[in-house]
C-alpha cells in the first residue's frame, strides 16, 4: 500500500489527524508528550516534532510553553463566512439552490464559501478540511455519493465538535448531530410511477444511481406503486448505473447508453422508462432518438428534479423543490449559529409533486409478463 511508502513523520501526522477527524482527540485536549508519542510509534522525539510542527502549521494544534501541545478548538470569533458544498455547481438546480441560500445569508451579513465535490468522496474530504482551517460559522453539505460507504462523516463531526453547525441537503445519516434538509424521494417514485400507470403503462422500466441516497428512495417508490398495483418488479426493466455524471462525464454516459440499449432489446420492450433524474432522461430520450424510436409515441420517459432542461425538452418530471431546500438550509444554519445549539437536530421533509409534460402517451394496456425479480 501506498502508506508504507510514506517517511515515519507523515504517517504520525496522518494518524494523528485521522483520530482528530473520527473524534477521539477533542477539541481543548491535551495530545500525549513527544515522550510518549515516541514511545508509541518507536520512533525518535525529533520524527515525533516534525509531524506537530506540521499539524501546527496547517491550524490543527497549537503549543503552551512548559505545558504541552493541544488541539485547537475552533476560535469563538465569527468570520461571517458559510461553508456549501455541492456535488456540482453547473446550471440543473444546483444553481436554484445555491441563489436561494445566498439570498438568505447575504440578507443576514453572512458570505458564501463554494466547493464543489463533483461527487467524488476525496476532493469533498480536502474542501471541508479546507474550511475547518478558514473557521467557517457554519456548514451546508449534500454529500457525495452517499449511499455507499460514505467515508466523510467522522470529518462532519470535527464541525459539530467545534461548535459549526452542520446541515446535510438531500441525504440522511444515523447520526443525530447533524439537521437533515431532504426531499420524499419514495413519494416522488410513486408520483412518477402512478402517473405511467395512470397512462395505461405496465412494463414500466427504471435506471437509477447506485450510489446517491435519493435515488434509493425513488427506487423504492417505484417498487412501491407496481406493488399497489400488483405488478411485479422485473429484473429486464431495473437498471443501476455507478458512474457518478459529475464525476466521469465520459463514462457515465457510456453507461446510460448501454442501458438504455439493453431496455430496447428487453422482451417485452418496455413501454416507458422513469429516470433519476432529468439529466438522465434527456440523455436517455437522445439515445432512442438516435435508435430510431420516438418520444413518447414508441417510448414514453419522466425524469425527476424538474429542471430547466426538462422543461426545453418537454419532458414530464417530478418537482424537487430546490429552492424552498436551500432557502430552508441556510434558516435553520443561522438559528444554530444564533442559539448556539450545534448538536441539535432538525429533520426537514419536502413532498415533491409531478409536472406533466409532454413525453408520456397513453396506451392501452399490455398483458404480457417476463421473468420476476427473486
Amino acid at each position: 500500500m501506498a502508506n508504507e511508502y510514506l517517511p515515519k513523520y507523515i504517517k504520525i501526522k496522518n494518524d494523528i489527524e485521522d483520530m482528530i477527524n473520527e473524534g477521539k482527540i477533542k477539541p481543548g485536549s491535551k495530545l500525549p508528550t513527544e515522550n510518549e508519542l515516541s514511545e508509541k510509534y518507536g520512533v525518535s522525539r525529533h520524527t515525533v516534532r516534525k509531524a506537530l510542527n506540521i499539524l501546527r502549521q496547517e491550524g490543527l494544534l497549537y503549543r503552551k510553553q512548559g505545558v504541552g501541545t493541544f488541539y485547537k478548538s475552533n476560535s469563538n470569533k465569527t468570520t461571517k463566512n458559510i461553508g456549501f458544498i455541492s456535488i456540482s455547481l453547473h446550471a440543473y438546480i444546483f444553481a436554484d439552490m445555491l441563489s436561494s441560500v445566498d439570498k438568505i445569508l447575504y440578507e443576514n451579513g453572512y458570505q458564501i464559501l463554494l466547493g464543489n465535490s463533483m461527487d467524488n468522496h476525496e476532493r469533498e474530504k480536502e474542501i471541508l478540511k479546507e474550511f475547518i482551517k478558514k473557521n467557517v460559522d457554519g456548514l451546508i453539505i449534500e454529500p457525495a455519493k452517499s449511499a455507499r460507504n460514505y467515508p466523510n462523516t467522522s470529518l462532519l463531526k470535527r464541525f459539530v465538535n467545534n461548535n459549526i453547525p452542520v446541515t446535510i441537503l438531500d441525504s440522511k445519516f444515523k447520526e443525530d448531530n447533524f439537521n437533515n434538509i431532504t426531499v420524499d424521494d419514495e413519494h416522488g417514485g410513486i408520483l412518477a410511477t402512478e402517473h405511467l400507470l395512470e397512462m395505461g403503462h405496465e412494463n414500466i422500466a427504471m435506471i437509477y444511481k447506485g450510489l446517491h441516497k435519493p435515488a434509493l428512495g425513488r427506487f423504492r417508490g417505484y417498487k412501491q406503486a407496481l406493488k399497489n398495483h400488483k405488478i411485479p418488479v422485473y429484473n429486464n426493466y431495473v437498471k443501476q448505473y455507478l458512474n457518478s455524471e459529475f464525476e466521469d462525464r465520459t463514462n457515465f454516459k457510456k453507461e446510460i447508453e448501454e442501458i438504455t440499449k439493453e431496455l430496447i432489446n428487453a422482451d417485452p420492450q418496455p413501454t416507458a422508462i422513469f429516470c433519476f433524474n432529468d439529466q438522465v432522461a434527456i440523455f436517455v430520450k437522445e439515445i432512442l432518438q438516435k435508435e430510431g424510436y420516438d418520444v413518447p409515441a414508441d417510448i414514453s420517459i419522466i425524469g425527476f428534479d424538474n429542471s430547466k432542461q426538462a422543461n426545453l425538452e418537454n419532458i414530464t418530471s417530478v418537482a424537487h423543490p430546490k429552492e424552498k431546500v436551500g432557502e430552508k438550509a441556510a434558516k435553520i444554519t443561522l438559528e444554530r449559529i444564533n442559539d448556539g445549539k450545534f448538536e441539535y437536530c432538525e429533520d426537514v421533509m419536502f413532498k415533491p409533486k409531478l409536472v406533466k409534460r409532454g413525453s408520456v402517451k397513453r396506451i392501452q394496456k399490455r398483458g404480457e409478463k417476463i421473468g420476476k425479480i427473486k
